[in-house]
């Protein structure tokens, strides 16, 4: 039962995932990552390799959250795909003021209005679906984050 606690805690980040406009905050909390992360690793491809990294646990722990409240749709409180699609909207692009604001709201705008593609990839099965709207999302406002700066 401890270890079902342990997932469902990661896949909400603790207490976010229960606060109003949770995905918000979850992506807002995320950038001080983002930021020790740009500094720590220089390396663009060693960068994204840990976002891969990032995102097959976030899969799993999903899947496994999934399971453990029976559950098949995208409930609010996990918040975790906020954090994977943060990382990869800042990939490659330059950590300061104006490219924070930038890429928070472009991400959090496609995320939530979820246009075209994005909203198709909800309709993966499970853990997918959660995760790969996030990606998508994030991919397209790295894209114009990369136009921009």
């Amino acid at each position: 039962m401890k270890i079902a606690r342990l997932y469902v805690w990661l896949a909400t980040l603790g207490p976010l995932g229960y606060l109003s406009a949770s995905g918000t905050v979850a992506s807002f909390v995320t950038l001080p990552l983002v930021y020790w992360l740009q500094n720590k690793v220089q390396d663009e491809f060693l960068y994204i390799g840990i976002v891969l990294l990032v995102f097959v646990v976030s899969l799993f722990i999903v899947k496994k959250v999934l399971e453990i409240l029976r559950c098949h749709e995208d409930p609010a409180e996990i918040v975790i795909d906020e954090v994977v699609g943060c990382l990869i909207t800042f990939w490659g692009v330059p950590f300061s003021g104006p490219a924070i604001v930038t890429g928070f709201v472009l991400f959090r705008f496609f995320d939530i209005i979820k246009l075209g593609t994005i909203k198709e990839c909800e309709d993966f099965v499970g853990a997918w679906g959660i995760m790969l709207d996030d990606v998508m999302a994030a991919l397209i406002s790295n894209l114009i984050l990369r136009a921009i700066f």
